[in-house]
């Protein structure tokens, strides 16, 4: 059935440690606020419809428990899921590490793992001065697993890069990963809508309708190969573009 068709609802999963912000990323896209107060969260799904060039676009996101307690809840997710979204805390090495391990629960329970988006998020890029995760260290990670094109640090707190988490899941819908090897770009945009994007920015050419059939419709990410060169960027607001 496609993306397009009345009946059909297109699952995107927060998957994560508890405490790295999956409830505020996902508050902060969908409703534009944020909450500094804690709450552990079991399991919600919001359901929200999209109009992208001119197709309609239902899509459920489901924000998942960071407990461990809940594996047979995670692994249904996982299993369900047409995207994922991981999510780190940079001030916190233990929640990237995790962010490894569901990676590899991702791959161990969907034999066509490569083709479904993903997108690995660092957040709490408010708290620079607390980063544990070296963006290097978590690029290289991501290059090394085919997700280099589906990489961006954001903060949930100051609303920076939250929009573009989707837009880069829709990018790996129209444009496969793997053609993304000239470089990396790592977005910090503050975009607060879903407008078809320009062919300059990510996704780098407009969605057609016929493309959003489902979302796991890319197939490998990035090539597997040589390190890239790479530079630190400075960490103002603007893009970082790492080459």
């Amino acid at each position: 059935m496609r993306m397009v068709d009345v009946d059909q609802r297109n699952r995107v999963v927060f998957l994560g440690a508890g405490g790295v912000g999956k409830s505020s990323v996902l508050q902060r896209f969908l409703f534009g606020t944020y909450n500094e107060k804690y709450k552990e969260t079991i399991e919600d799904l919001f359901a929200k419809e999209y109009d992208i060039c001119g197709t309609h676009l239902k899509v459920d996101f489901l924000d998942t428990a960071g407990n461990i307690a809940f594996p047979a809840m995670r692994r249904l997710s996982i299993v369900n899921a047409h995207g994922f979204v991981l999510v780190y805390s940079i001030t916190n090495e233990k929640t990237f590490e995790e962010v490894k391990q569901l990676w590899e629960q991702i791959k161990e329970a969907r034999e066509n793992y490569q083709e479904i988006p993903c997108v690995i998020v660092g957040n709490h890029l408010d708290e620079e001065n607390n980063r544990q995760v070296e963006r290097f260290d978590a690029l290289n990670w991501a290059y090394n697993e085919d997700l280099g094109g589906g990489f961006i640090e954001v903060s949930a707190k100051e609303d920076t890069g939250i929009s573009d988490i989707f837009k880069l899941l829709l990018g790996q819908v129209k444009t496969p990963r793997a053609k993304h090897t000239e470089r990396f770009m790592l977005r910090r945009m503050s975009v607060h809508s879903l407008e078809c994007p320009e062919p300059e920015t990510t996704p780098p050419e407009d969605i057609q309708a016929e493309d959003k059939s489902k979302f796991s419709r890319s197939r490998s990410l990035i090539r597997r190969g040589s390190k890239p060169k790479m530079k630190r960027s400075s960490r103002s607001k603007g893009d970082c573009a790492v080459s």
